[in-house]
């Protein structure tokens, strides 16, 4: 009797495993034509959920970008077999999906079962590096270094390690290290031509620069760093062809154009050097050392009226914002009932932003509640109605009404208001 019974456990199991086995040849039939949706409908209307069911499923899911449906099914394949190539899987999930402590704990806990998925090992120390756990990628892009000598990306990201650790020289071999596997490591070959720079060894950032430009001549970084040295240099001419490298790609920045700017303002091109420092202001307005370069050479084309204007808004813009902590200090004060000090950092807020309403307001309170003289309040309470009006009810009704009280009081003791 037990072995009939035996024999057919075996049939049925053989028949759904081959039965199964043509679904999936199915299924990525309609993969292949990118019907998903088809797909999909087979797998989740399946009767018998096997953990290659869930898997397949929790793969679809990924491919089209629905994170959540695959990390739900790769979790239902777990639960029915704790497969290390699925706990992998959703570890990758994760970390598309924007949770990089729980893609972090998945990967480290298929690295404690298994340290022979490099792939996922690389991504667990990238993933250490922008999860502020420098020490950590340091250990993983070592241990992947020992295991792979010749994949230049290691030693690379092994340097950025070094990098969040503030160890400079370390960072620098490591770099190197890169480099001497594959001397067409292009990043490695800028980190170097960065690295030489901060070292002030000029000759050797010219090396890597150099070589960089000669891999990849469009690159931006190398163009910049190009045009940095030769301007330095003084070479102004040469400075501009770089320059001219970088607007042509439509690379726009507020350092590129300035560059521009002063290239072309020590070559005596004045027309040209004005050009490019109002680009550089399109981008920023608010930049009070090119409007100060703008002034010079608009001053020495004879446009004193633009210099006067460019000079006055250099002025302007340079004031440091520091309105906001002037006024916390002016708050401290009148709660201490320090009002002359109150009434000091409440003006100097003001001055430093005329648009802080918050800073008159309590600058004229302080005044009334200071000085004899209720004349000195009066004064702002006016400015503010004549600036703020519109900006808060509340401020502008309780002003409103200690302008006219005051006037009354003024006027009853014979006070002349102006």
């Amino acid at each position: 009797m037990r072995k009939p019974f035996l024999l057919a456990i075996i049939i049925i199991l053989c028949y759904k495993t081959e039965a199964q086995t043509s679904v999936f040849k199915d299924i990525d039939s309609l993969l292949m034509i990118g019907n998903y949706q088809k797909a999909l409908m087979i797998l989740e209307g399946s009767d018998d959920k096997t953990v290659a069911v869930y898997d397949k499923t929790g793969d679809i899911y990924k491919s089209i970008g629905n994170y959540s449906k695959a990390i739900k099914n790769y979790q239902q394949a777990l639960e029915k077999n704790k497969s290390i190539a699925i706990k992998t899987k959703l570890g990758s999930v994760y970390e598309l999906s924007g949770y990089p402590s729980k893609a972090i704990k998945a990967y480290e806990n298929v690295m404690q079962k298994d340290s022979s998925n490099l792939i996922m090992i690389n991504n667990l120390g990238k993933l250490y590096l922008s999860n502020y756990k420098a020490t950590k990628a340091e250990y993983v892009f070592k241990y992947l270094i020992e295991q792979d000598s010749l994949n230049p990306n290691y030693p690379y990201l092994l340097a950025k390690s070094y990098e969040k650790q503030s160890l400079f020289f370390a960072m620098g071999q490591s770099y190197l290290d890169a480099y001497n596997i594959d001397s067409l490591h292009i990043k490695s070959i800028y980190r170097l031509a960065v690295f030489f720079n901060d070292l002030k060894d000029k000759d050797s950032t010219m090396v890597f620069i150099d070589k960089g430009l000669q891999l990849a001549p469009d690159n931006i970084n190398f163009n910049q760093l190009k045009a940095n040295q030769l301007y330095g240099d003084k070479d102004y001419k040469s400075t501009l062809d770089y320059l001219d490298n970088l607007e042509r790609q439509n690379y726009k920045s507020v350092n590129v154009y300035e560059m521009f700017g002063m290239s072309y303002l020590k070559l005596d091109s004045l027309d040209l050097a004005k050009e490019y420092f109002n680009k550089a202001l399109n981008i920023n307005r608010n930049n009070s050392k090119i409007l100060y370069r703008l002034a010079t050479v608009e001053y020495d084309l004879g446009e004193t009226k633009k210099a006067k204007n460019s000079l006055l808004f250099s002025i302007y813009t340079a004031k440091p914002d520091l309105d906001k902590q002037y006024y916390l200090l002016g708050v401290i004060h009148k709660e201490e009932n320090n009002l002359k000090e109150a009434i000091y950092y409440f003006e100097k807020s003001f001055q430093n932003n005329p648009k802080r309403y918050t800073a008159l307001y309590e600058l004229a309170i302080s005044e009334e509640m200071y000085y004899k003289d209720k004349k000195i309040a009066l004064k702002n309470y006016q400015k503010f109605i004549d600036m703020f009006k519109s900006k808060d009810k509340v401020y502008t009704d309780f002003v409103s009404e200690r302008i006219n009280q005051l006037k009354e009081t003024l006027f009853l003791d014979g006070e002349k208001i102006e």
